[in-house]
């Protein structure tokens, strides 16, 4: 069956009654043609998904694009952090702060506050207050515990709330019963800047009859990244290397066939260098922080696929960063050579919070006949945190949502996903997030899928309710919430295009156009006197505010070829756009001050445009190239960058990494494992990251035994 693609291109009323005179002339050619069609067939063509809607889909019938990291792209990818498996998603940004802290983004760079894309492991939200972002690097969470990750590439606050304006990073990790036995790896190599990397792990499970258990315990040490050879004097004394411990447990008791219990408990404890010697306020010193999750979940089997799941976990964090300021006196450094020198002194500069967070969910999932499935739940979350140098008391916040999603079969090639989620933040917001798509079939191996979506990002709490200071004889102010903020507000539209090409290709692609208004922004606020300080030679006053609108639009495709045995070729191109509105006329120019700080507003309204690469592609193989021994190759180019919080672009980025592995045994049984070679930047291209490091060649071998 062909698409008669001539309605789309004649006015509207025309359009309407040829549009309405194709489906019925070919409405039974698609029941003849898709006699057999159903959710099974679909399943073999296509992946199935989880993340966009809550229901298990067919990647094909999804009301998002959803990009499946699966655990064989992991393993070939070679990466040793969370973080960087994200570079394998059309669109999505990952670079360092340093060596340790790591952001990912989607939409372009933003900071290493990245709010806008919820991230879940196991149903679980990660994001953590006061900023809602990810500390990826302390995550109680090893990548060989990680059976695949579904990246939502689009809004799905539907079904997932706030922080899911941009998408949904949802990572599953590996069932209890997937490991019979134990086995260790070990990784030793250049990787972490040239300067050293040694990582550790060992897993140990059992499967019953009844009950299933899998342990983790892992260390993971870098020595941080390097700076080009001109950087050097600038930063002698300079240190980034982390040095992370974690051990994780996850167990399943199946008394019957009916109610399955899931226990996780997971710890991590990390030490992280920091600080430089020419910062005042951060010289160098060591942030020590510890993090842990407990979660219960019980699944209760209605027959006919339909299930009741009851869901609590609670997540802690626990961070000390403590150093010693340069002298200074009433706020500003004193070198030896000031005669004041005597009457300077050093302060105590003390970065120490604590935050937990308490989540309970029931969710009931149901047919409600033979063409309609239907999701629907409630939550309510509890959060809280004590920051003294962030917030004057301790803060907490109590959240609650309700949501639904329904999937009615019109017609047997089309399919309409259709939810709302409320949302109450707790801070005086009550938002409606609703979405709505559509999925046509044209043959089972075909389909386009247009959506569209609403959805908010409430402040954090740091943007609402801060006043970052120190006390150093007199007060030293950085920023002061001046609090009532508006929600963040998208409105996304998409047409997207799935589509498998006999046993070998498969096509994915989709085009958007998604509009945020009110976006929020630490910037000046002149009104706001109490928060001065000076900063480029002008006192500024620095406040989170609702400043400007932001427009994306772009096109995102991914190509896959097959052939053989598990070998495949994926070809990604992104190729987007960010233009921005402010939203009023923020400042008057009428002094000097004022002036300077409109100046600098402006030079970033400026910029904006070019905080998203044009164009960005990777080209990577895996696949087997004799019994027992693997080899991939990833060639990945990125466009040039303004990171928002950088003060150069970052250089167009070209890189080539390679993994080479040999078998031995059979991998997860006694006596077989694996050792790899993997070489990052094999050509020693010149890639800069936005603060200036260099991303310089990285090998590291890994050896794996299982006993």
């Amino acid at each position: 069956m062909k698409i008669n693609w001539l309605p789309f291109a004649l006015p509207y009323q025309r359009r309407q009654i040829l549009l309405s005179l194709f489906l019925a002339l070919n409405v039974g050619d698609c029941f003849a043609e898709l006699e057999n069609f159903s959710e099974q067939s679909l399943i073999q063509e296509m992946p199935v998904v989880l993340s966009a809607s809550r229901l298990r889909q067919p990647l094909s019938e999804a009301p998002n694009a959803v990009t499946v990291i699966d655990r064989a792209m992991i393993k070939a990818s070679g990466f040793r952090n969370i973080a960087d498996l994200f570079n394998l998603v059309p669109g999505m940004y990952v670079d360092y702060v340093n060596g340790h802290t790591p952001f990912v983004s989607y939409h372009g760079a933003t900071d290493e506050f990245t709010r806008r894309m919820q991230v879940l492991v196991d149903g679980r939200s990660i994001y953590l207050p006061p900023f809602n972002t990810v500390i990826w690097k302390d995550l109680p969470l090893h990548i060989d515990d990680i059976e695949r990750i579904e990246v939502v590439r689009g809004p799905a606050a539907t079904s997932y709330g706030s922080n899911s304006i941009f998408g949904v990073i949802n990572i599953t990790t590996r069932d209890a019963s997937a490991l019979n036995g134990a086995s260790i790896s070990a990784t030793k190599g250049n990787a972490g800047g040239g300067n050293g990397a040694a990582d550790a792990v060992v897993h140990f499970g059992k499967s019953g009859e009844q009950l299933d258990y899998r342990l983790t315990f892992s260390r993971s040490a870098d020595n941080g990244l390097n700076f080009p050879a001109g950087w050097k004097n600038w930063h002698d004394g300079y240190d980034d290397g982390s040095d992370t411990q974690m051990a994780s447990l996850r167990a399943n008791f199946h008394p019957n066939a009916v109610n399955s219990f899931d226990l996780q408990l997971g710890f991590s404890d990390s030490s992280r260098s920091v600080g430089d010697p020419r910062n005042k306020l951060s010289q160098p010193h060591d942030i020590k922080e510890n993090s842990g999750f407990q979660q219960l979940n019980w699944l209760h089997t209605l027959g006919q696929n339909d299930d009741i799941q009851l869901h609590y976990y609670h997540i802690s964090l626990n961070s000390t960063d403590e150093n010693i300021s340069l002298p200074m006196l009433n706020g500003e450094t004193v070198l030896p050579s000031n005669p004041l020198y005597p009457l300077a002194r050093s302060y105590l500069v003390s970065d120490k919070y604590t935050v937990h967070r308490h989540e309970l969910e029931l969710q009931h999932t149901l047919h409600t006949s033979a063409n309609n499935r239907l999701v629907w739940g409630v939550a309510t979350r509890y959060e809280s945190i004590v920051f003294p140098t962030l917030f004057d008391t301790p803060q907490s916040l109590r959240q609650s949502r309700l949501f639904a999603h329904d999937e009615w079969r019109i017609l047997p090639p089309l399919l309409l996903n259709a939810g709302a989620m409320l949302e109450d933040d707790g801070m005086d917001h009550k938002k409606v997030s609703p979405r709505v798509a559509l999925n046509y079939h044209v043959t089972p191996e075909h389909t386009f899928r247009t959506s569209v979506s609403v959805a908010y990002r409430n402040p954090s709490l740091a943007e609402e309710n801060s006043d970052k200071h120190y006390q150093f004889g007199g007060l030293y102010q950085e920023w002061l919430s001046s609090g009532r903020l508006r929600p963040e507000r998208t409105l996304s539209r998409e047409i997207g295009y799935l589509g498998n090409y006999g046993n070998n290709w498969s096509v994915d692609a989709r085009v958007y156009n998604d509009q945020v208004s009110d976006m929020i922004w630490l910037d000046h606020n002149l009104g706001n006197p109490a928060s001065i300080k000076l900063t480029y030679g002008f006192p500024i006053v620095l406040d989170f505010r609702n400043e400007f609108a932001a427009h994306y639009t772009g096109f995102e495709g991914t190509v896959k070829y097959k052939w053989g045995y598990r070998n495949t070729l994926t070809l990604d191109y992104t190729h987007q756009k960010a233009s921005v509105d402010p939203i009023g006329s923020l400042y008057l120019a009428s002094t000097p001050l004022a002036s300077a700080a409109w100046d600098w507003f402006s030079g970033y309204l400026q910029a904006f445009p070019n905080t998203v690469p044009a164009n960005s592609v990777s080209l990577s193989y895996a696949g087997q190239i004799s019994d027992g021994i693997s080899f991939s190759a990833r060639y990945f180019q990125q466009g040039s960058i303004m990171v928002i919080t950088g003060n150069d672009p970052q250089p167009l980025n070209r890189r080539v990494d390679m993994r080479v592995a040999k078998q031995f045994g059979s991998i997860g049984k006694i006596g077989g494992g694996e050792v790899s070679l993997v070489v990052q930047n094999v050509f020693q291209d010149k890639n800069v990251g936005y603060t200036g490091y260099l991303f310089d060649r990285r090998a590291y071998l890994t050896a794996t035994i299982n006993f």
